[in-house]
């Protein structure tokens, strides 16, 4: 694999050639953050602005392939281990929330190393490993602290912002492309995207369309997924009613527990993560909050949770929507049955 000097890879966010817009276009079908153009020697990419509609968070221009990255993105990781690429993962944030044996036995053996928390990273440790880049998360109104004055180019993966599941999936496609392996990115998606649109047509098939509400309260707040995120796609996809599908956000929306009440106290699915390491119960989601037995998935006994610490729900989901639409089908249309790798049937 060819090596890329960083001069190789030009950040155009600082340049005057930055564009003012999203330029239209490219080899890219679904995703709508991510522009992407090839040329004789390698590509162009735009990453969207996901919070200043139309307008370039970075550009890219790459004339080679990378060797070896500090990747701050779990789901990145793993893709990158079913692309075959496991050995330019360099480094990892946060190994401890890896269910990906790959990556779990190299950070073990030292192969990968451990680079600390994603919001605070371990500079001096990835100073050490000589990456050619860092894949980074963006958020709003949020840089990259000590990063940023590290010299190593850094790479914004902007894919969880996308408002379509095989939107966000296809960012494979330049994913791939960073370590010269686009063409087996092409193959894995079209195999992705054949597959959830196989599973989208069965679904529209179905006649019920039960309503479904998500998550739990934090704090004083619900966090709600809006209406265009790619989980309400999904629940649409799958032949049912989201609850908040009217919303025109694609990030979390805080609401307060009576806004909530009111619109999703009579869903017929109540689909919810656990993030602690014990098993959650009715009894014990009572017990954090008596009010939720008011809600008719709690009375009927049709909650759905999914242990995010012991199954790859984030690692699998961003890249493999198809898991996650075939098993909403299963639990909205019961006759219908595929194999469920995150949820089940709270105690």
């Amino acid at each position: 694999m060819k090596r890329i000097l960083p001069i190789l890879l030009l950040l155009l966010a600082a340049s005057c050639r930055m564009p003012s817009t999203m330029p239209q276009g490219g080899i890219m079908e679904y995703a709508t953050g991510l522009y992407l153009e090839e040329n004789g020697s390698g590509f162009e990419a735009f990453v969207a602005n996901p919070w200043k509609d139309g307008a370039v968070l970075s550009s890219y221009r790459f004339d080679g392939s990378f060797d070896r990255v500090v990747v701050m993105s779990n789901s990145i990781a793993r893709l990158m281990v079913e692309l075959g690429l496991e050995d330019c993962i360099a480094g990892v944030c946060e190994p401890e929330n890896i269910t990906d044996s790959t990556v779990c036995a190299r950070v073990r053996s030292g192969r990968i190393a451990d680079c600390g928390n994603s919001m605070y990273p371990t500079i001096e440790r990835i100073m050490e490993l000589h990456p050619d880049a860092i894949l980074v998360t963006p958020f709003e109104d949020s840089g990259y602290g000590q990063l940023e004055s590290t010299g190593i180019p850094l790479v914004e993966c902007a894919d969880y912002m996308e408002t379509s599941a095989l939107g966000r999936a296809e960012w494979m496609r330049f994913y791939g492309r960073l370590f010269g392996a686009g063409d087996k990115a092409d193959t894995l998606f079209r195999q992705v995207r054949d597959s959830y649109e196989t599973l989208k047509e069965m679904a529209a098939r179905t006649t019920l369309r039960p309503k479904v509400m998500l998550d739990t309260r934090s704090g004083s707040a619900w966090y709600v997924a809006g209406g265009k995120s790619t989980i309400a796609q999904v629940i649409s996809d799958a032949g049912a009613v989201y609850a908040f599908g009217d919303s025109e956000r694609s990030g979390s929306v805080p609401m307060s527990f009576e806004s909530v009440y009111a619109k999703a106290s009579d869903s017929d699915v109540w689909l919810l993560k656990n993030s602690t390491s014990g098993r959650l119960t009715y009894g014990l989601l009572e017990q954090d909050f008596g009010s939720y037995r008011e809600f008719r998935p709690f009375r009927e006994r049709n909650i759905w949770v999914c242990d995010v610490y012991r199954v790859p729900y984030f690692e699998e989901t961003a890249f493999h929507p198809e898991y996650l639409l075939g098993e909403f089908m299963t639990i909205f249309h019961p006759e219908l049955s595929f194999s469920r790798r995150f949820y089940h049937p709270l105690d």
